[in-house]
């Protein structure tokens, strides 16, 4: 390009065709730049631009904008909860940081800081993977359209975490569920958790008609999921997730109790509905404070404070109890696999592995006790 001349201000500046008005007259815009290099590249990246159809100066969009274009670019094929999940994903953890950026000025720096903040604000290995997953995959959008040359996001890295500790409910927790299985609503739902395995989704999505007392079978077939906090089914993850789960003798008395109408749900709200995430998240605070009360706990006045005598414990809690029981039982991994509907065996096997490092550390603390109760060794005795 031949050398532009500067202007009095310091800036280089080039007039460039950009379109054509309805009349054939020509669009012009001005390009201004700082060296004559510079120009030179604005006018080959607004020319490219042009060429592909994107607009003039494409890499001036924001990446808030891209991120729409991406979402709709995207939704035509997709189910209308992962658009609820990319929906809300991105506008409460990438838009507030990136949203105004034009997407040309992003660097790594920019999304390695706004994961470093994610990281404290203690949210999962796995959560900040699907962020990430997200930002690359709108960022290649602009790459695949010509409007930048890379994509900056792809060498984040994202901190790992170590994965909470599998909790399962101690004997005073267990005695809790079965004790009060009749004096709360969710009293039975959590003994069907606790005995049958079942997640929070599956067990909300259950009807009495997936219940055969007799064959004492659960057939577990569906989940609820909850968009925009309106409660709907879906099918599990995986096949294995649909199955028969044997129901023990002694819940087949309690659910012959209990049992409603052929087609009504087991663990309904307040109109016989499924459960919303808030309307299950208030009965199951209903439950603990109830078994709270119902053992000697006090909830809170203007004189005294809260007294909380249990442990609460979650639905999560209840089915790893569950895979412990089918542990302690002796249930062989590829049984426990289809009662616990893992997709692989590896995921169950993982549970067992757990497990079996549980009892070896327990079984090290019973031997050591009981050497010494025997006497013949204290950690007084000196070494020879």
């Amino acid at each position: 390009m031949p050398k532009q001349k500067k202007r009095e201000n310091g800036l280089y500046q080039k007039q460039i065709n950009v379109g054509k008005r309805t009349d054939g007259s020509y669009i012009r815009k001005t390009v201004y730049a700082k060296t004559q290099k510079e120009l030179e590249e604005k006018i080959a990246e607004a020319t490219d631009g042009i060429r592909l159809g994107i607009g003039y100066n494409a890499g001036n969009t924001s990446f808030g904008v891209l991120a729409n274009l991406w979402l709709e670019s995207q939704g035509a094929g997709m189910t209308e909860k992962w658009i609820y999940r990319q929906t809300g994903l991105i506008e409460r953890h990438l838009l507030p940081s990136l949203g105004s950026m034009k997407i040309k000025d992003l660097k790594a720096i920019h999304f390695q800081i706004l994961i470093g903040e994610k990281a404290r604000e203690g949210l999962s290995t796995s959560t900040m993977k699907q962020i990430k997953q997200t930002a690359v995959r709108i960022l290649n959008l602009a790459v695949d359209s010509e409007m930048i040359t890379r994509n900056v996001f792809e060498r984040v890295t994202i901190p790992r975490k170590e994965a909470k500790e599998r909790e399962a409910l101690d004997d005073d927790q267990i005695k809790m569920v079965n004790e009060t299985w009749s004096s709360h609503f969710m009293g039975y739902p959590a003994l069907i958790m606790l005995y049958c395995g079942l997640r929070k989704g599956e067990m909300l999505a259950l009807h009495w008609k997936d219940i055969d007392l007799k064959r004492d079978i659960i057939t577990v077939n569906k989940s609820v999921t909850v968009i925009k906090n309106q409660p709907a089914i879906k099918k599990p993850k995986s096949r294995a997730g649909i199955r028969e789960v044997p129901i023990p003798r002694f819940l087949h008395d309690v659910l012959m109790e209990v049992k409603g109408a052929p087609k009504d749900v087991v663990c309904p709200d307040s109109s016989g509905g499924y459960m919303s995430d808030s309307a299950y998240s208030s009965a199951w605070h209903s439950y603990m404070n109830h078994l709270n009360l119902y053992y000697g706990g006090r909830n809170a006045s203007r004189s005294r404070n809260k007294e909380l005598v249990i442990k609460p414990f979650t639905a999560h809690m209840l089915r790893h109890t569950y895979a412990t029981l089918l542990y302690d039982a002796g249930v062989d991994v590829k049984s426990a696999q289809k009662f616990l509907g893992h997709a692989s065996v590896e995921m169950t096997l993982s549970v067992y592995t757990h497990l079996t490092k549980f009892k070896v550390d327990g079984a090290i603390e019973n031997l050591n006790g009981h050497i010494a109760a025997m006497g013949y060794w204290s950690e007084d005795t000196p070494e020879k």
